[in-house]
């Protein structure tokens, strides 16, 4: 799969999708559930979003930022 950003309307459902998880760990923390499922509840979401709905683009800029990283540090 070639690298490439987000189109205008992928970031908008990825904003939407990321809204709605908010939204849905607000509810559990209101409904008593615990911080640690809360927490849990929200970083499973973020993985399966990211799974789903991938930014190659930046995957691909974080990829070079850490490679100058550590040309730079075994210098």
């Amino acid at each position: 799969m070639p690298a490439r950003p987000l189109t205008s309307n992928e970031q908008l459902q990825r904003g939407i999708a990321l809204k709605g998880m908010a939204t849905a760990a607000e509810d559990m923390a209101n409904k008593g559930a615990s911080n640690l499922e809360v927490q849990t509840f929200a970083q499973g979401a973020k993985r399966e979003l990211a799974r789903e709905m991938a930014d190659t683009g930046r995957m691909v800029d974080s990829a070079k930022a850490a490679k100058k990283y550590k040309d730079t540090v075994k210098k």
